[in-house]
């Protein structure tokens, strides 16, 4: 049986869930729409299968674009730049949407259990 607590955790963190995934699949559209640019100027942009790409475009952007890159290259990968800080402010607000929903939904459940 599932407590209310629980319940209200569940309930209170679904909002911010439900954020921060429609985040990654806005994301997820713009990094398509990079490769399909690349790839119409015959260049390969495999942004999910390659680690340096991902850690270079989160950790390090001023290295993202190399110096060797392609005209077409490097307009992908200025896209990819451009929605940069727009998904990683929206992933921390999923976060903390997520952190703050929970304890208040655990927390109001638990009250309002107790009252009953």
């Amino acid at each position: 049986m599932v407590s209310a607590g629980e319940w209200g955790f569940f309930l209170g963190a679904a909002p911010g869930v439900y954020f921060t995934v429609r985040n990654m699949i806005r994301f997820q559209r713009v990094i398509s729409a990079s490769e399909a640019l690349a790839w119409k100027h015959g260049e390969l942009l495999d942004f999910n299968l390659s680690f340096s790409l991902k850690a270079d475009f989160l950790l390090r952007p001023a290295r993202f674009i190399k110096p060797d890159d392609s005209a077409a290259l490097r307009e992908a990968k200025q896209n990819l730049l451009a929605a940069r800080r727009r998904v990683l402010v929206r992933h921390a607000l999923g976060a903390v949407f997520i952190v703050i929903g929970a304890f208040i939904g655990s927390f109001s459940a638990v009250a309002i259990a107790r009252d009953y």
